[in-house]
C-alpha cells in the first residue's frame, strides 16, 4: 500500500514538475513573442488644455515596461532609449547629424502598454520632430535596429476663421432686467475674458443712426466663464444694477429700459484658441421690454406626450423664455425612477424644450423632472424671483411633472 502510494505521490510530482516546467517555457516563449513585437512610434495630439500632445512608444513587452517602470522620471538616460528633437537632417534643413541635434526637454512615464513623452513646452503644430527609439538601450537589450520616425501636429490656420454663431437670448424683444447672456462661437475660442471685447450700445434716432454706448453695464469680473470647450462665452449684466432698490441700481439705473432699441457689439480683436482674432466682427440688435420679475411657475408649463411604439419627440413649451445655458442639463425625463436616455433641443427662442429618446418610448406613466437651479434669463428660479429675498428660496431639489404616454 505505501508503495502504491508512494508511486502514485512520485507520479503527482512529476506530474506538476512537468506542469511548472510547461508554464515556465510558455511564459517564456509569451515573452520572446512578445519582445519581438514591432514597435510603434505614436505622436498623439492634446485632448484637452489639460492633456496636452505627446509621444508615446508601444509594442513593448510587459516585462520590458516593468524593467523600465522603476526608473526615475530624472534619470539622465532617458534620452539614450528615446530622444525626440526638433526636425532633424534634411527634413529640418538644419544639415545636422541626428546625434547632434539636442534633446526636446520634456518627461518620461510608463503606462501598462506603452511609453509616453510629454514636453515641457507643448510641440509647435506643423513643426517637424524626429523621434529616435533604440531598444539595444532597453535594461534587456533588444537586438534590432533603432525606430526612427518624423512626426508633427497639424498646422495651424494662419487666416481668420472662427466667427460668432449666436447670441442667446435669441428673441428681439427681452425682458430689461436681463441678467445673462450666452456667446457661441464656431471653434475654441483663448482664455482671454469678453469685456474687453464686447459692448452695450444704446440706438435712437432715425434708423438708429444715433449710437451711445452704456458704460458699465456688465458684471466687472475677470473671471473664466467659458463653457469646457471654451466655444460658449456667458456675459452676465451687472446684477447689482440689474436687481431694484440697491445702490448700485439706484445710483445708475438698469443697463437695458424698456421701450429702448440696443446692440451687443462684438469686436473682431477677439481671439481664438491660435491667437487669431476673429474673422468678423459681430452685432446682435434687440429691444428691451418690461421687466419679468415673478418666479418660474411650472403648472403653466404644456407637455405634448408623443405616441408609444415611436421615437417622435417630447415637447415642453413654457410660457415665457428660459435659460439656454441652464435649461439644457437642468430638465430629464424618468419612468419609474429611471432616467430616459435621448438628445435635447431647444427652440421657439428657448420657449420650447423638445426630447428625443434613443429608445422607442414604451406606454406608461413618465416624469418630466426640473432641477431646482432651473432659472430664466433674468434669475427667477422654480417659486422664487430674482427680486425676492433668498430665505424664500423653496427647498426642493427637484420638480416634477407627471404625464402618460398611451397604448398605440
Amino acid at each position: 500500500m505505501r508503495q502504491r502510494h508512494g508511486g502514485a505521490g512520485t507520479r503527482r510530482r512529476g506530474t506538476l514538475l512537468l506542469l511548472v516546467f510547461a508554464a515556465v517555457f510558455c511564459g517564456c516563449s509569451a515573452a520572446n513573442n512578445s519582445s519581438t513585437t514591432p514597435l510603434a512610434t505614436t505622436l498623439h495630439p492634446a485632448a484637452s488644455r489639460a492633456l496636452p500632445a505627446y509621444v508615446a512608444v508601444s509594442g513593448l513587452s510587459a516585462a520590458e515596461l516593468s524593467g523600465l517602470r522603476g526608473r526615475a522620471v530624472t534619470d539622465g538616460s532617458w534620452p539614450s532609449l528615446l530622444k525626440i528633437t526638433v526636425g532633424g537632417g534634411s527634413d529640418a534643413g538644419s544639415g545636422l547629424a541626428d546625434d547632434s541635434l539636442p534633446a526636446v526637454q520634456g518627461r518620461y512615464a510608463v503606462t501598462d502598454s506603452e511609453i509616453t513623452f510629454t514636453p515641457l513646452f507643448p510641440f509647435d503644430p506643423g513643426r517637424a520632430y524626429r523621434v529616435i527609439f533604440d531598444p539595444a538601450q532597453l535594461p534587456r537589450p533588444r537586438q534590432a535596429a533603432a525606430v526612427t520616425a518624423v512626426v508633427r501636429l497639424p498646422a495651424v490656420a494662419t487666416e481668420p476663421t472662427a466667427v460668432v454663431t449666436a447670441v442667446h437670448p435669441s428673441a428681439d424683444v427681452v425682458p430689461e432686467n436681463l441678467l445673462r447672456v450666452y456667446i457661441e462661437f464656431s471653434a475654441p475660442m483663448g482664455n482671454g475674458a469678453g469685456l474687453d471685447f464686447v459692448k452695450l450700445v444704446e440706438l435712437s434716432g432715425s434708423g438708429g443712426k444715433t449710437e451711445r454706448v452704456e458704460p458699465g453695464a456688465f458684471l466687472p469680473v475677470e473671471a473664466n466663464f467659458w463653457r469646457p470647450d471654451h466655444t460658449r462665452y456667458t456675459l452676465f449684466f451687472d446684477p447689482g444694477r440689474a436687481k431694484e432698490g440697491i445702490f448700485p441700481n439706484r445710483q445708475s439705473g438698469r443697463p437695458l429700459r424698456a421701450g429702448h432699441r440696443y446692440a451687443l457689439d462684438i469686436a473682431p480683436a477677439w481671439t481664438d484658441a491660435n491667437g487669431l482674432p476673429l474673422k468678423a466682427g459681430y452685432r446682435h440688435t434687440f429691444r428691451a421690454g418690461p421687466a419679468v420679475d415673478e418666479a418660474i411657475d411650472p403648472s403653466g408649463w404644456t407637455v405634448a406626450p408623443p405616441a408609444a411604439g415611436t421615437r417622435d419627440r417630447l415637447i415642453v413649451t413654457f410660457p415665457r423664455p428660459l435659460d439656454h445655458g441652464i435649461l439644457v442639463r437642468a430638465l430629464g425625463v424618468a419612468m419609474k425612477q429611471r432616467s430616459i436616455e435621448g438628445e435635447i433641443g431647444l427652440e421657439d427662442h428657448d420657449r420650447r424644450w423638445v426630447f428625443t429618446p434613443v429608445a422607442p418610448w414604451q406606454t406608461g406613466e413618465y416624469n418630466l423632472i426640473a432641477q431646482s437651479y432651473l432659472e430664466d434669463p433674468q434669475g427667477n428660479q422654480i417659486g422664487r424671483a430674482f427680486e425676492a429675498f433668498a430665505g424664500d428660496l423653496k427647498n426642493e431639489s427637484a420638480f416634477r411633472i407627471a404625464f402618460t404616454i398611451g397604448a398605440p
